[in-house]
């Protein structure tokens, strides 16, 4: 594939992992990507709601959620804070056979070890920000703790999906040009696709339509514009390649709960701007 998506992580922490305390003051949408590693997001106010192979998961205050390594999601978000845990494969090796290759389980919420695992990324989150030299050692301490639960409790016996490196290429290429006018049928000409096989094969894979995920990109990028800029809406509408205001007005509402002319009032009257 000349073109990836997925996010490479860089560490930031001495024991080799990704760690994020991450706030985040509007609505907003992350289109389809994956990692190449394993991510575990904790909720510690707000909403999340994360498609995961095909499958939803809303995700609130003291709940997290498992995303396997190489695993296509999206994910939308009310206002929230939440921490990030991301876990490069080569640092789980040590202790687990092909990482890459494990499903977890999710939404169980009753389970006694989910809410150990919860308090455990809590404990985690205290101590890296005290940043001392026995936090180090704490940290590791907490950091197996949570790995052993997580591969000894919470995984799954499903699976993970036969490899989607088909849907990852046409995913890669709709994030990238989500402003030209995107039809199934020039997307299974690109491909080499018959363009009924393109649908079938996307849906079941992802749980959502073709033609709805090419809207949901444009619909994103022209809501970030309108909380970024002053251009007129209509401006916007048509930058992002969005012909028919009315179902691009119904699809906004669907997915941020809010119309666009009412998201620029309330920025235009408290005069923020996001950088």
């Amino acid at each position: 594939m000349p073109e990836t998506h997925h996010e490479n992580i860089v560490v930031n922490t001495t024991l080799g992992i990704r760690f994020v305390r991450s706030k985040v003051t509007t609505s907003g949408y992350v289109p389809f990507h994956w990692h190449s590693s394993i991510e575990i997001v904790c909720v510690l106010h707000g909403q999340l709601r994360f498609n995961i192979s095909g499958h939803s998961y809303t995700v609130g205050a003291n709940q997290f959620i498992i995303v396997p390594s190489g695993v296509v999601h999206d994910v939308a978000n009310t206002p929230n804070k939440a921490v990030v845990m991301q876990i490069p494969l080569p640092a789980l090796e040590r202790y687990v056979d092909h990482p890459e290759r494990v499903s977890f389980k999710n939404g169980c919420h009753d389970l006694p070890e989910y809410h150990q695992i919860v308090g455990l990324i809590n404990q985690f989150d205290v101590v890296e920000a005290q940043q001392t030299t026995a936090g180090r050692f704490e940290s590791e301490i907490i950091l197996l703790q949570i790995l052993k639960l997580l591969f000894t409790r919470m995984v799954s016996r499903k699976r993970l999906p036969a490899d989607n490196s088909r849907i990852k290429e046409v995913i890669v290429f709709i994030n990238g040009h989500y402003r030209q006018k995107l039809t199934v049928a020039m997307l299974a000409k690109k491909f080499g696709y018959n363009p009924s096989y393109l649908s079938r094969m996307f849906k079941e894979q992802t749980e959502i339509s073709l033609i709805k995920y090419i809207y949901e990109v444009k619909i994103n990028h022209f809501y970030q514009d309108i909380i970024k800029t002053d251009r007129p809406i209509s401006d916007l509408l048509r930058k992002n390649g969005l012909t028919n205001q009315r179902t691009a007005r119904e699809t906004f509402k669907e997915m941020f709960g809010i119309l666009p002319n009412e998201l620029r009032r309330q920025y235009t009257k408290t005069g923020v701007r996001q950088d």
